[in-house]
């Protein structure tokens, strides 16, 4: 049996979850998902076995928002239930705990160079490391490691849908802006209106303060001709299931992640990066010159270049290898 922890915070590390849960389950694996927040068991994949440990309670959280009852009701359960090997999606702290078990312990590697203890220690803690893009994206950040990671391209919960077709004459742009009410309203209603004023006819806006929540996006992706997105992991393997160009503004985040899977995007056809301090007016005339490029018949080619497909089985043959070693504690 394998374990898997799922990071609570956003839905981004479910997302990446779910698919690699999938293809371990189809190898003959059986999986147990141990969560701390709140989730919907019907996404789970079959079969699939789900530890509720106890939620964050207001006032309770470390810095990272993982109580000290979660794990050690972790703890308790790797030590009862010895799993061949546990995979955590993505906390140094829940890491470093499972790592004391003696159990292998695989870890999903953040981009970025980071240089904070408990981000080292995990690291070092690991038998392996996943990191969720293509190969040879982040160098500076492989290279910062001590235990070998497996660049498998980005995991994407939409990998095997088929993409569905559209019968639209206009362009239609999508924003991906998160599952939360956070975020900049006033920055993104004027690229909006930037936009508008460009002649870019149809935005649809997918969460965030302006726009409805979708929990299952794929047919909104399906209608799109350019997707605008932040640079979370998730975010953008899902956008590189559409396949089409796309703009993408980077959120600000602590430990800089999301900067730098933006510029390892830069250099691919059909992406233009831009960032807060660029201005709405400069976003919302980047996604003017994608569209255009839609319209003259340029596709995205992104799903090709960020190695979505696969990602998720590659993933489970990292994580399956590791029940084949020892890991003494």
């Amino acid at each position: 049996m394998i374990g898997v922890y799922v990071h609570h915070r956003g839905r981004g590390h479910l997302h990446r979850a779910l698919p690699v849960m999938g293809a371990l389950r189809e190898r003959g694996h059986d999986v147990t998902m141990l969560v701390s927040g709140r989730i919907d068991d019907s996404l789970v994949p079959a079969g699939t076995r789900v530890v509720h440990l106890p939620p964050v309670a207001e006032g309770s959280e470390t810095p990272e928002g993982l109580t000290l009852g979660a794990r050690r009701a972790a703890v308790a359960w790797m030590d009862r239930a010895r799993p061949r090997a546990f995979w955590v999606d993505s906390s140094p702290a829940m890491s470093l705990a499972a790592r004391m078990t003696g159990i292998p312990m695989i870890s999903t590697l953040p981009p970025g160079v980071r240089v904070d203890e408990p981000h080292l220690l995990r690291v070092r803690a690991a038998q392996r490391l996943i990191g969720a893009w293509p190969p040879g994206v982040h160098q500076a950040t492989v290279r910062r490691t001590e235990s070998p990671v497996a660049e498998i391209g980005g995991v994407s919960r939409f990998e095997r849908r088929v993409r569905e077709p559209q019968d639209r004459r206009r362009p239609r742009v999508v924003h991906l802006n998160g599952s939360g009410t956070g975020g900049d309203h006033r920055f993104w209603r004027a690229v909006r209106t930037t936009a508008c004023d460009l002649g870019v006819a149809e935005w649809l806006e997918v969460g965030g303060p302006g726009g409805a929540w979708h929990p299952d996006p794929w047919a909104e992706l399906c209608s799109a001709d350019v997707v605008v997105t932040g640079a979370g992991q998730a975010s953008i393997a899902d956008a590189a299931c559409a396949d089409v160009p796309l703009v993408v503004v980077p959120g600000r985040r602590p430990y800089g992640e999301q900067d730098a899977t933006a510029e390892a995007l830069d250099s691919i056809p059909g992406v233009t990066v831009l960032r807060y301090g660029d201005g709405p007016t400069a976003v919302g005339r980047a996604v003017r010159r994608q569209v255009d490029r839609v319209r003259d018949g340029e596709s995205g080619g992104i799903r090709a270049w960020w190695g979505v497909d696969g990602a998720a089985a590659r993933a489970a043959e990292v994580i399956r290898a590791a029940t084949t070693t020892s890991f003494s504690s």
